[in-house]
């Protein structure tokens, strides 16, 4: 047995455990649209497309207790592509080079700053993600509860936006989910940045990638998930 299998068996054991994910196990799935608002070629390659998304409580905090909130958005495949294009935010300590790599709780929607917390490489330069809800979401609790009238009823909308190195943020896209999912046709649907990326894009640095690798992977296998 390899070393690096030793070091996941903990990961698989807990999600096997919980019977769900380790790390986010309690979310709401969604359908929804990204429309891209940055012109083409700026940044990283984002396009208009229908998505399936999951917004979610990083340690699975019950009702309105403040957690780290998670955004995930699978994007279909690229032409060329195999595979999807997974995108993953978790609200951060904040948008600054440090503080936008630190998961950190958040206590309602509105106020919550998602980052993607390490950056994507593209086109020789490193891109930062970011998404906030969009100013006309009503302001609202981290209920899973809540996400789910938000979805139900206008729709929840969060404008992402990225910035090149440590330079300003701009605007990228919009996501707006606005239908639940069936988790029926979704079975153990199971996010993955770390395999599920486009052409081009690259999660960084090599080593931290690595090690989000192995948590992915684990995890899937103690919960019997899908890529």
């Amino acid at each position: 047995m390899k070393v690096s299998d030793i070091a996941g068996l903990p990961i698989q054991a807990g999600a096997a455990l919980r019977g769900a994910r380790l790390f986010h196990p309690d979310g709401v799935l969604a359908k929804g649209t990204l429309t891209r608002m940055a012109a083409d070629g700026v940044g990283l390659p984002i396009a208009d497309s229908d998505v399936v998304a999951r917004v979610s409580k990083g340690v699975g905090m019950p009702g309105t207790v403040p957690d780290v909130l998670g955004l995930a958005i699978r994007m279909p495949p690229h032409p060329g592509d195999h595979a999807p294009w997974d995108v993953l935010l978790a609200s951060a300590a904040g948008t600054n080079p440090i503080a936008r790599t630190i998961p950190f709780p958040a206590r309602a929607l509105g106020s919550a700053v998602l980052s993607s917390l390490q950056p994507l490489h593209h086109d020789g330069g490193s891109w930062w993600l970011r998404a906030r809800v969009a100013p006309e979401t009503p302001q609202a609790s981290v209920s899973l509860e809540n996400f789910h009238k938000q979805i139900n009823g206008a729709g929840l909308v969060f404008d992402i936006e990225q910035a090149h190195g440590t330079g300003p943020f701009k605007p990228l896209a919009r996501l707006t989910l606005s239908e639940p999912a069936d988790e029926a046709d979704y079975p153990n649907i199971g996010f993955d940045p770390t395999v599920n990326t486009t052409r081009d894009v690259d999660p960084e640095p090599n080593w931290l990638s690595g090690t989000r690798k192995l948590a992915y992977r684990y995890s899937r296998k103690g919960r019997a998930a899908e890529g």
